[in-house]
């Protein structure tokens, strides 16, 4: 690939890059956990230029994090499974060994040419809107100003001739649907809070014993 390759690896005790530079040469840099490291990794990587730098990262939680704020900055993110690269390995073995994992890495990523990952940042916005909507609905009172309320509501008052309380329990179904439908879609976005809140279903199912 055209450009800067960098390969970001989390073992459990740091962080670890290697950079892929244009001459050919190989630049590592570590990085210690800390609450300020995806900072500091932010800041090395101020260097490179974004639209022009591919990154591959091993998938993970905390990788996955990194990679949607990597992408809404502009770089080439690939995010590759471990399981993806041990089946390449043992399918193609290196002439010589890599060395180390980020090396590995960055081969995967010159041969295979992963697919760009992309942010989950607007399907995460969309969710935080629809919760957003969730709470006002659910903070509804008889007594609030009517210029205050949204308009969907104002409309089903008017439509139904009923209080904001009743055309906000009206409105309540559709809304907490829409969510349901929008983590169905995105299930990378689930927590077993939110799991809880609108998939209980499910829970009672896993949970009831087999006969």
């Amino acid at each position: 690939m055209k450009g800067i390759n960098i390969a970001l690896y989390f073992d459990p005790d740091q962080i670890q890059a290697c950079v892929h530079q244009q001459d050919g040469s190989y630049l590592s840099k570590k990085f210690e956990y800390d609450d300020g490291v995806i900072e500091e990794i932010y800041q090395w990587l101020d260097q490179y230029e974004p639209n022009r730098t591919h990154i591959c990262l091993i998938e993970n939680e905390t990788a996955e994090l990194l990679a949607d704020e990597l992408v809404d900055s502009g770089y080439r993110v690939h995010q590759v499974t471990m399981h993806q690269l041990l089946s390449w390995f043992a399918a193609e073995p290196p002439s010589s060994p890599d060395g180390t994992p980020m090396r590995a890495m960055l081969r995967f990523l010159e041969e295979e040419h992963p697919r760009e990952y992309e942010s989950r940042t607007p399907q995460t916005e969309a969710l935080m809107e629809m919760f957003d909507e969730l709470d006002a609905l659910e903070m509804v009172d008889d007594g609030d100003d009517e210029d205050a309320l949204p308009g969907d509501l104002l409309r089903a008052m008017k439509k139904h001739k009923i209080t904001a309380s009743a055309a906000a329990q009206r409105l309540l179904p559709e809304v907490n649907e829409r969510i349901r439908e929008h983590l169905m879609q995105y299930p990378e976005l689930m927590t077993p809070e939110i799991l809880q809140d609108f998939f209980p279903e499910l829970l009672e199912a896993l949970e009831r014993p087999k006969h």
